[in-house]
């Protein structure tokens, strides 16, 4: 293993992580969370948490299963098409939220308040197995979030394919996870230090990403697919 091939590795992970750390859909949902749910809020978006990090982890795990180039020096023809494969598809993902139309207001306008919601939480207000139903959601909704995956698939295929040394490829993974997870973390990790503030900001935050969420999604799709592109043809 090479100690050399450690620092490129992180720096064209980092883009990929810090993608991954741009989900409208991951932050919307953990608002609507702890609004919906203003007593069990903190526990139920742990559990959604876990669900989604079942998810990333099993991605990281299936980009490791994958084939790799033979050795650094050798033919790279996999990597490079499997880089433009996902920036393709990315740029298709960013078609589909161009041409799909937004969401109403009305729909997330009880979220900064607590009292509406999203109807995918709604009925587990009242049951008692909210706390798996929230973890199974965690994990679909982390699923269906396509844009994020194949940026934490295309880091971990990175790390794997890394002559580096087991810690740098630890660091690697654990951008990875950081990033895809943060959505849901720093919304979980603001209402622990300072709930009241964080009630405030939250909502504001709520507001930024039902407005600007789709804008927001289309922009780091095709960013990161141009990343991509440019991995692909060998130009970083």
């Amino acid at each position: 293993m090479s100690a050399e091939s450690a620092a490129p590795m992180l720096l064209h992970v980092l883009p990929l992580a810090a993608g991954a750390a741009v989900s409208p859909a991951l932050l919307g949902a953990s608002l609507e969370i702890l609004a919906g749910f203003p007593k069990r809020g903190k526990r139920l978006l742990l559990a959604y948490l876990t669900g989604a990090a079942v998810v990333v982890a099993a991605v990281i795990v299936l980009a490791t299963a994958l084939p790799r180039r033979a050795a650094p020096t050798g033919a790279k023809v996999v990597d490079d098409v499997f880089s433009l494969v996902l920036a393709g598809l990315l740029v298709v993902i960013a078609g589909v939220l161009a041409l799909r139309r937004p969401r109403k207001a009305a729909q997330g306008a009880g979220t900064a308040g607590g009292a509406g919601g999203d109807s995918r939480f709604a009925r587990l207000r009242t049951s008692k197995w909210a706390v798996p139903g929230v973890a199974a959601l965690g994990v679909v909704m982390t699923v269906t979030d396509v844009s994020s995956l194949v940026l934490v698939l295309a880091g971990a295929r990175e790390v794997a394919s890394a002559d580096a040394p087991a810690l740098a490829a630890a660091v690697g993974y654990l951008l990875l996870v950081v990033g895809a997870l943060l959505p849901i973390v720093l919304p979980l990790a603001w209402v622990l230090v300072d709930p009241n503030a964080a009630s405030r900001g939250l909502g504001r935050v709520n507001a930024f990403v039902s407005k600007r969420g789709r804008v927001l999604g289309i922009v780091v799709c095709l960013v990161t697919a141009a990343y991509l592109v440019a991995r692909g043809l060998g130009w970083v």
